[in-house]
């Protein structure tokens, strides 16, 4: 079996997800990178190599004694050669708190094929934590449905991947109607919790369809991203975007309705609307510097997410003339 062969067979599929498939993700875990090295806002050490400035075990940079530096530091070699004091510093570790906020609500419970949006995301949700706790992080997620969230703590721990994957294959296997019914949870609500309980530096994870994720959301996205890096994972179907060229009959779980393939019109105005709202989405996104990925529920996640976030990136051709 090919390694492509294999990972689209670890992708997960089918309306509702299971465990074992969910656990099956952590064999990819070593190669996914879940973000680069940059700013620490957290106290606690770790495995995040970051630009706090401090005693740790990479050298960053040589310059000029200050007063208050740890006199330990000082570089007695370039101070003797340049006849003025110089410290070193250093790079130090950091650990991020990797918070996964999943939305399974009931438009996720929509799929053409292959895999339903609510069992892609959580596919996309487990391979995320795996990795996170691959890379000694401390895993933790906000699992959101109609009308109740379910918060998983925070700990460097596969008890606690276990506990999000069971939680998630829970709620997602209780959806059964993809409309939305009134008085359903707005995704407003779940980022103004997930700014509740993110700590200061925590590397945040948003995985929705983004239906509403829209003005209303523009407030708690500002207040979020003052203290966390948010990230946002968009899963769609094709069908939302456009309606298929050849008749076909949909239905909510409820109530049947025939389009038909001769209605131009209908799929027209249906393409120009979606195609509004997720500009709309991507605007918003650009507003508050998040980066927005678009995964296709229709497609293996497993080669997505590597796409995206493999770790081992390809090293640029050489160019220039050749050594004679």
């Amino acid at each position: 079996m090919t390694q492509e062969a294999s990972h689209t067979e670890l992708s997960p599929r089918g309306a509702y997800p299971a465990v074992g498939p969910m656990v099956q993700l952590r064999h990819i875990a070593r190669q996914l990178q879940l973000f680069r090295p940059r700013l620490a806002r957290s106290d606690q050490a770790g495995n995040l190599l970051t630009r706090y400035r401090g005693r740790g075990m990479n050298f960053e940079e040589v310059r000029d004694y200050q007063a208050g530096d740890d006199v330990r530091s000082i570089d007695w070699r370039v101070t003797a050669r340049t006849g003025s004091a110089h410290t070193k510093l250093y790079q130090e570790e950091r650990e991020r708190p990797v918070l996964i906020l999943l939305d399974l609500r009931s438009p996720m419970f929509f799929g053409s094929r292959r895999a339903f949006k609510s069992v892609a995301g959580c596919g996309i949700a487990a391979a995320l934590g795996w990795a996170g706790l691959q890379h000694s992080d401390r895993i933790g997620a906000l699992l959101f449905s109609d009308q109740s969230s379910e918060t998983v703590r925070p700990r460097r721990s596969h008890h606690s991947v276990l506990a999000m994957i069971h939680g998630m294959v829970a709620r997602a296997g209780a959806l059964q109607n993809p409309a939305a019914s009134a008085g359903n949870q707005p995704l407003r609500l779940l980022l103004e919790e997930a700014r509740r309980i993110a700590r200061p530096g925590s590397a945040m994870f948003l995985i929705s369809d983004c239906h509403d994720l829209d003005e209303s959301c523009a407030q708690p996205l500002y207040l979020l991203t003052r203290h966390a890096d948010l990230q946002i994972l968009r899963v769609s179907d094709p069908f939302e975007r456009r309606l298929p060229d050849q008749s076909l009959t949909i239905s909510d779980g409820v109530q049947r309705t025939f389009l038909n393939a001769g209605n131009r019109s209908l799929r027209a105005h249906f393409a120009t609307s979606q195609a509004e709202a997720r500009a709309a989405v991507e605007q918003l996104c650009r507003r508050h510097r998040l980066p927005l990925l678009d995964f296709d529920n229709t497609q293996p996640v497993v080669p997505a997410l590597l796409r995206v976030y493999g770790g081992r990136q390809a090293k640029p051709a050489r160019t220039g003339r050749p050594r004679q």
